[in-house]
């Protein structure tokens, strides 16, 4: 969450070069990087700070010079031409200060990124677009300098307007800081990598889980938590499918109990007891303890399971059972009747 923060300010930060560009301005463009540095790469970034903080001491001679300067084109614009030659050869100086610095901290940055392994193909699409707009960035950028590198003092006077120089420079050092800025977000989905990749086997395991359980409630459960997850897809058609499978379950067994009610059933019997006993005790025995009814007559509390319409459906189910001296007992319009009785009139 920090690295991403981070990232947001890079790009919402506008590196303003009007009359100057301050050596806190472009702090930016290291702080995130800082912690992934060798300390080869590290001493690298540190030459070229020491670069860019000699273009910042400019400042001062260049707030100085354009107050002399001010005053004639304000006069004349043609005289202001002539006598800001001295302020504009700051200004060219101060931008190959700035462009040797900022060159310096991208080829690191290219560099490193260069060395990244990508697991997802998207991410290295997106990394590679990116190293693409930064080299097209700083190309401009190197343009727009470059054109003022080796001009003389009378192509100053004469060739080059003191507004359109500020303008091309001030262009040029922005687009190598938005370079750079495009470097930092290639490396910071780079270093995302680690926490998507988790947050992929996070979902692979919920969603094992829910294919393990295959229950309409486990794969809505998984829907809940990835709502547009990887498997949502299957997973809500998994959910319509058991759903159907499951309303149709119920309704045959409402249309099997109705057809047993009033008539002869039989059932098997798990436990009897003078007194109650407790869900916790029977759960121990049979876990599915919301399928036992609790008979009371003769005294004693009676617990059964099943609902079959003959003896020897009931006898196969006590064979499934790991419930000791469990037994086959017959109802008849809910009233228990002599078994042998039940399985003659069966």
């Amino acid at each position: 969450m920090k690295k991403l923060s981070i990232l947001i300010i890079l790009f919402l930060s506008v590196f303003v070069f009007q009359t100057e560009l301050t050596y806190a301005q472009s702090d930016d463009v290291y702080s995130f990087m800082e912690e992934y540095l060798t300390s080869d790469e590290a001493s690298q970034i540190d030459r070229a700070k020491s670069s860019i903080a000699k273009g910042d001491k400019l400042n001062s001679s260049i707030r100085t010079e354009d107050k002399k300067v001010d005053k004639y084109f304000k006069k004349k614009k043609k005289k202001g031409e002539k006598k800001s030659v001295e302020v504009k050869t700051l200004r060219i100086k101060q931008a190959l200060y700035y462009d040797k610095g900022y060159t310096q901290v991208y080829n690191v940055y290219s560099e490193k990124i260069g060395e990244s392994t990508f697991l997802y193909a998207d991410d290295e699409a997106r990394v590679s677009d990116l190293l693409e707009e930064a080299e097209t960035d700083l190309a401009a950028a190197k343009r727009k300098i470059n054109a003022y590198k080796s001009a003389s003092a009378k192509d100053l006077k004469k060739k080059f307007p003191y507004s359109k120089l500020k303008g091309d420079i001030s262009s040029g050092i922005n687009m190598e800081v938005s370079a750079i800025n495009r470097l930092i977000e290639a490396y910071s989905i780079y270093l995302d990598q680690e926490s998507k990749k988790q947050l992929e086997e996070e979902e692979k395991r919920v969603w094992d889980n829910a294919s393990s359980e295959n229950t309409s409630l486990a794969y809505q459960s998984y829907l809940d938590e990835y709502p547009n997850g990887k498997y949502a897809s299957e997973a809500r058609q998994k959910v319509r499918s058991l759903e159907a499978d499951e309303a149709r379950l119920a309704q045959e067994e409402r249309e099997r109990q109705r057809s047993l009610e009033g008539a002869l059933v039989f059932e098997v019997q798990i436990a009897a007891s003078k007194k109650p006993i407790p869900a916790w005790r029977l759960a121990k025995f049979y876990p599915a303890k919301d399928e036992i009814k609790m008979k009371h007559y003769d005294k004693w509390y009676k617990y059964s399971v099943g609902k079959f319409k003959s003896y020897n459906q009931a006898k196969a189910f006590v064979k499934t059972l790991k419930v000791r001296g469990a037994f086959v007992v017959a109802y008849k319009n809910d009233q228990k009747i002599d078994i042998k009785e039940a399985i003659s009139g069966n």
